[in-house]
This record gives C-alpha cells, sequence and structure tokens, in this order.
C-alpha cells in the first residue's frame, strides 16, 4: 500500500452503508424540496392568499383544510424526517470519537420527530406541535456537533467549509427557537399578528432552518459519495 492510499474510503460492507446513509440524505432532501415547491404552488390560504415564505409557515403546506396537496407534502416529510434518521446514523457510523455518536443520537430522534410532523399535521395542532417542536429543538443541536466534528477530527471525506452552512443553520434554528419563546403566551399558545403582515420573523426564520438543514445534509451527502467513488476508484487502480 502506498502512502497515497493511507486513509482512503475501501470497498466492503462499511462502504455500502456510507453510501445508503449519503444517498439517504440526498434523497430526503431532494424529495423535501420537491414536496414543498410543489405544494406551496398549489396552496391558497383561507382568505384565498398565495403561499408566502416570508409570512407562511412550513407547517401550513401540510393543513388538510388549505392545502391542496397537503397529504403530498406531508408524505414528503415523513420520507424527509427517516432519511435524516439514516443519514445521521451513517454519519455517527463512519466516523470514530463521542462527538459523532451524540451527533448521531441526538439526530436519529430530531428525525423521527420531524417524520412525525407529516403523520400529524396542523389539524391536529397539539401532536403536531409536539413532533414539531422536538425536531426544532434537536436539529439545531445534531447539526452543530456534526459540523463541530468536521472542525476538531478533519476529515477529506467532509471538507471543513461543510461547518460553516452548519453553523449558518444553527444560528437559523436558534433565531427561530427565540422568536417561538418570545411569542408563546404563558398558557403555551402562540401569539401572532391579527393581520399577517408582508415579512413576518418567525416563519422567515423557520424556512431558513429548514433550508439550511436540507442544504447541509444534500452538501454533506454529496462531499461523502464524492470521496466514496474516489478512494474505490483509487483502491481498484492501487490493486491492480
Amino acid at each position: 500500500m502506498t502512502g497515497r492510499s493511507r486513509g482512503l474510503v475501501r470497498p466492503g460492507r462499511v462502504d455500502r452503508f456510507d453510501r445508503v446513509a449519503a444517498c439517504a440524505g440526498i434523497v430526503g432532501g431532494s424529495v423535501m424540496a420537491i414536496g414543498s415547491v410543489a405544494t406551496a404552488i398549489t396552496y391558497r390560504g383561507a382568505d384565498g392568499e398565495r403561499f408566502s415564505p416570508t409570512n407562511h409557515f412550513v407547517s401550513e403546506l401540510g393543513e388538510l383544510a388549505h392545502s391542496d396537496l397537503a397529504r403530498a407534502f406531508n408524505l414528503s416529510v415523513i420520507a424527509g424526517g427517516l432519511c435524516f434518521a439514516v443519514f445521521m446514523s451513517g454519519l455517527a457510523a463512519s466516523r470514530p470519537g463521542w462527538l459523532r455518536v451524540a451527533a448521531g443520537g441526538v439526530g436519529i430522534v430530531a428525525g423521527v420527530a420531524g417524520s412525525f410532523v407529516g403523520v400529524f399535521p396542523m389539524d391536529n395542532i397539539g401532536r403536531h406541535t409536539r413532533a414539531a417542536m422536538t425536531f426544532f429543538n434537536l436539529g439545531w443541536i445534531a447539526v452543530g456537533l456534526a459540523s463541530l466534528d468536521f472542525v476538531v477530527r478533519p476529515d477529506r471525506r467532509f471538507p471543513r467549509p461543510l461547518a460553516i452552512v452548519g453553523l449558518a443553520t444553527v444560528a437559523a434554528f436558534i433565531g427561530f427557537l427565540r422568536e417561538v419563546r418570545m411569542n408563546t403566551s404563558p398558557d403555551g399558545a402562540l401569539d401572532g399578528p391579527v393581520i399577517r403582515p408582508a415579512v413576518w420573523a418567525m416563519p422567515t426564520l423557520e424556512w431558513l432552518t429548514i433550508i439550511g438543514i436540507v442544504g447541509w445534509v444534500m452538501l454533506v451527502g454529496a462531499a461523502w459519495l464524492r470521496a466514496g467513488v474516489a478512494g474505490t476508484e483509487f483502491a481498484q487502480g492501487d490493486a491492480a
């Protein structure tokens, strides 16, 4: 084995699981993106308004009472959440150290909770809120720990710039959670303006968190796959 080949990914059972996990992240993110855009295009609210990410919450796309493609959107959320859980479990299994274990464990729970956001749409507001807040409270921790791990434990498969995307995503999560806390009454009800403004901080930040986590997962998955293919090709050439 040459010095150049040291540390490269080798074909085998672990590599196949890596590819499954990386593909799960890319597929889950793509399904979420397509489901969101398609549903937003056809959406008409209670007042006949079109959907806008600056003043409509993500979950409104899955509200059966007003969204024509609500069921399709909710299915995309379920698929996206489960794919995120698979992605985070694979990411944890592919790296050493305790940070990856913590990131993977939290990420799996966040992904499963995210899938329940689709199982219980806004029409079932109690269960929907519990599932959504579990995802938002854990999602930033999973992304933050994994991104920190990329910096603390360098790995050619996961370039450090991915941590910058992760940090931006964490900031969006924290900003959204802060808005939720500031606008939640003592009885737990979410207070909002009587008239929906053109730009509303809370739903805008919520959309930034979703765009951030989907983008981060897809970028990490793409880098992971690209590095795995390169490592396999080099290993095969080395063996020859």
